[in-house]
């Protein structure tokens, strides 16, 4: 098992997160194997971000840029790759949360 540190753009991160997307395509040039996790950080425009917490957050002052260390993360475990009709050189692998937090109160 590997783990991979990949960058994804905010639009895919929100998807991924959320569970509406369960799927990644990338460029096989890391051997990519079932099992692998991703780990995702919070991209865009060339930099880590990270979604502030507060009552009076809105979208456009909702995030700040962070360093790698620093940026919003998830992990993934990927549970199916094909190339079937992709580029060459490109997979698709399925992926679902490696663990998910949940505060009880």
């Amino acid at each position: 098992m590997k783990i991979h540190e990949l960058k994804l753009d905010t639009e895919y991160f929100d998807d991924v997160n959320s569970g509406l997307k369960t799927f990644e395509i990338r460029k096989n040039d890391r051997d990519y194997q079932v099992g692998d996790l991703l780990s995702l950080s919070r991209f865009e425009n060339g930099k880590y971000w990270k979604t502030r917490a507060g009552f009076y957050i809105n979208k456009e002052n909702g995030r700040e840029i962070v360093s790698l260390n620093e940026a919003e993360t998830i992990l993934m475990t990927v549970t199916y790759i094909t190339d079937y009709e992709q580029k060459d050189g490109y997979v698709v692998m399925g992926i679902e949360p490696y663990a998910r937090v949940t505060v009880n109160d």
